[in-house]
């Protein structure tokens, strides 16, 4: 006799989502099977499928997620309250980000850099930055003047300090009054993605100021390891390997600061630079 399938998920029994992603390990729990099950296809589309599946009991990270009878979802990460919220939709966008930065923070032999990057000749351009300062929007800019795409959120080095793509969709946002956020894929910048590790020849500090024209200030090697270091996610848990690794890139690569204007305008500005002065 055929198996009737189970069309309420929220029948089945409820089983935690254990994985391992770059060397971190997490455990996504709770009382809710739906819940459970949407969370863990959330990490899956948020760390790219950077993940597999272990049977462990230890775990660097370990997510509750609970939803009452009247609606509200809450999140415990490690034993303490982080959020909740009475929207379903919200929630899962909250815990999408979260699990990559709790990845990123605990990374074993990479450092996540918050930054954007995108590769010109052969050369990452890596653009640390805090949100809500223009570098997805540049990001943006440098793909559709032909620059391959890397990631708008996080510079993910090696040891030797080589770039990993990790290109989710670009996230931006509106200029009208709403300033929405919405999303698009580098395909539809009309660029690619890399898929293979680059090193990285500019890092570029830098943040839109209305009219502002480029000055490059070009920073010393120690300098530029400082400027970089509070964009480093790893730093606080492995703060050796983390300044390694800035050290290897900051020895090699050109360190430039100074502030930009329209990210339409400086992309081109940008890749004249990298061409004229990285190798």
């Amino acid at each position: 006799m055929a198996t009737k399938p189970i069309r309420d998920i929220s029948k089945i029994k409820v089983i935690p989502y254990d994985f391992r992603s770059y060397g971190v390990t997490v455990r996504i729990d709770g009382t809710d099977a739906a819940l459970i099950y949407d969370a863990a296809a959330v990490a899956r589309r948020s760390l790219l499928g950077n993940l597999s599946t272990v049977r462990t009991s230890r775990f660097d990270h370990k997510f509750d997620l609970t939803s009452t009878k009247s609606g509200t979802y809450r999140i415990i990460q490690n034993g303490e309250y982080l959020a909740s919220g009475r929207s379903r939709r919200k929630f899962l966008k909250f815990f999408d980000s979260i699990i990559r930065v709790s990845v990123g923070e605990y990374a074993v032999d990479r450092v996540f850099l918050h930054a954007g990057v995108v590769a010109w000749n052969g050369k990452a351009i890596v653009m640390p930055a805090d949100s809500f300062q223009g570098k997805s929007t540049l990001v943006a800019a440098l793909v559709r003047q032909g620059a391959v795409y890397y990631s708008d959120e996080f510079a993910v080095l090696d040891e030797d300090g080589l770039v990993h793509p990790f290109a989710r969709p670009i996230s931006l946002r509106t200029d009208d009054a709403k300033i929405k956020p919405y999303e698009l894929s580098v395909e539809e910048l009309g660029g690619e993605a890399g898929s293979s590790p680059a090193p990285v020849g500019l890092v570029l500090l830098t943040g839109y100021k209305p009219g502002a024209k480029w000055r490059p200030r070009i920073l010393s090697s120690g300098s530029g390891v400082m400027a970089i270091m509070p964009f480093a996610l790893s730093l606080r848990h492995q703060p050796e390997f983390s300044v390694k690794v800035l050290h290897n890139i900051a020895s090699r690569a050109i360190i430039a600061s100074g502030r930009r204007g329209s990210a339409e305008l400086f992309a081109r500005t940008l890749l004249k630079f990298v061409d004229k002065h990285v190798d």
